[in-house]
Parts: structure tokens; sequence; C-alpha cells
């Protein structure tokens, strides 16, 4: 029995919201990508789709095509965001309709979700399920056994719900927490293996208190009976030093100081000055003329 089903107050089937990143790229993209290598594509149509990646405008992007071609089998959650971008624009020739119109479904599916937040939640609502509609139609003229064997496509019926209730999917994507796993990994290579679960959860929980302490989060002190926090000394480490920005993940807001810009004057030029008075010089003789 899962000991999350005893928690009271919790349903995990209800709060926990669809992950985007191993439930669209790594699971709807990479279905996609796989049918396409596994049963589609030559050695020749991956050549030529190397080619059209790599002429992709970069601005925005980080791709590596020919890595990807080569390591088609061993692509991670960064290369499956770019492919929902950018292989639609680059399968023609090597794609059959059914298979282009699979690809595209997919990637008007990831506009909608890689949103930070929505304007009118009933319009959004309506487009979101039309586009996970397509995308499960399209599967199934591609693929349709796919569907029944996968829970990753069956899960998509369910983003309507996790929106109306979360909001943007995009704030619960766990991508970010990836970085991690070096962490994680260094904690379990300098433990004392007597209890290395029980090594690793305590050193995240202190990595965890001095994000507290730096950030000015205060805390109970039982000697003054009142909450307290880290002095000013303390909380400036987090403004003043980038190495604790970049392993914290806050960067902070730019200093704005209101000026007053006053122009500099140009320098006078004497032709200028001369022309202006001839020509005043002109008009008086020809209004003295008349």
């Amino acid at each position: 029995m899962n000991p999350l089903l005893d928690i009271a107050g919790l349903d995990p089937s209800q709060d926990t919201p669809v992950e985007l990143l191993h439930t669209i790229l790594l699971g709807v993209i990479k279905y996609i990508w796989h049918h396409m290598n596994t049963d589609q594509w030559s050695d020749e149509d991956r050549h030529l789709l190397a080619i059209r990646l790599q002429s992709t405008d970069l601005t925005g992007l980080t791709l590596r095509a020919g890595y990807m071609i080569q390591y088609k089998n061993n692509l991670i959650g960064k290369h499956f965001k770019t492919l929902m971008q950018i292989l639609a624009f680059h399968v023609h020739g090597i794609s059959t309709s059914d298979e282009f119109a699979l690809i595209k479904a997919a990637g008007e599916l990831g506009v909608r979700l890689w949103i930070p937040e929505i304007d009118d939640m009933d319009q959004y609502l309506d487009d979101l399920k039309v586009a996970i509609a397509n995308l499960l139609d399209a599967f199934d003229k591609v693929d349709p056994l796919r569907i029944l064997a996968k829970i990753k496509l069956h899960l998509l019926a369910h983003i309507l719900d996790d929106v109306r209730r979360f909001g943007p999917l995009i704030r619960w994507a766990t991508e970010i927490y990836e970085s991690h796993n070096a962490v994680f990994r260094l904690c379990s290579v300098f433990s004392n293996r007597l209890a290395p679960s029980r090594d690793i959860a305590s050193k995240f929980a202190s990595m965890d208190r001095v994000k507290h302490l730096l950030s000015g989060g205060y805390w109970w002190d039982p000697d003054s009976k009142r909450w307290t926090q880290a002095g000013r000394g303390v909380q400036q480490i987090l403004l003043t030093e980038p190495t604790f920005q970049r392993h914290l993940g806050w960067t902070p807001p730019p200093k704005i100081t209101p000026r007053i810009y006053q122009g500099n004057a140009n320098k006078k030029d004497a032709t200028c000055e001369m022309e202006r008075d001839e020509s005043i010089i002109t008009l008086d003789n020809k209004d003295l003329t008349s």
C-alpha cells in the first residue's frame, strides 16, 4: 500500500498536476521521435534532416543537429523541447501527411502549455481541449496501439482539470530540479555508507536552511520568544555574491536611479550663420524694391 494514500487531506490523483517534462517532452515528443526514427526514416533521411536542422535560425535556441542525429536514442528533455518547436518545419518530403499532422499537432499543444499566465481561463481551456483532441486523433491515425499502451497519452485528458485548479503547468515544471542530480550524486559519494538516504536528506535540509537564512526568512527563537531573522550582513551575501545567486537560482532586481538627461550644445557653424544673414538681406532688398 502506498503510504501517500494514508495522508489525511491528500488525494494523489487530484493533488498532483501533470508534469510537462516527463509527460510532454519525454512522453509525447519522445514517442513521435522514436516512431519516425525506427519506422520511417532511412540513413539518407536522417542525413537530410541533420542538414535542415543545422540551417535553423538559432535565435533563442541551442541546437546541435549532428549530435541529436548521431545519438538519436539518447536525447534528453532540452533536445525534445527544441524538436517540438522546429521539427514541423524540416520534415517535408520525409514524412507522410498523417505523420506531419501529428508533428504539427504536438507543436501546437506545446505552444499552449508553455505559457506563464492565462488571461481568459475559459477561452484558454477551450483552445487547449481542441489541441489535445487533435493530438490524440493524429496519434490514432499513425500509431493507435500506443494510446492504449502508454499512460502518458492518457494523462493528456487530465490537463484541463489540472490547469483549472493549479494554473499554468509551466509553474509546476520540475525540469529545473534536474540540476540537483549532481548534488544528489556527490552527497551519495561522500556518504559514510552507513545510512546514505539519511545523510542525503540531512544535507538537502541543511542546504534549504542556508537558503532560508540568506533570503531573509524568519524562525522562532525559543530564548527571546519571538520570530527572528539573520542580520543585515548575512542577507547582503545574496545581493553581492554571484556564486550564491547562481546556486540558489536568484538574481537581484536591477537598481534604477532616476537621472536628468541634458544634451550637449552643438558648436555653431559660421557658414550657416552667414547664409542665414544673406537670406535676410536679400529678403529686405526685395521688399524695398517692391
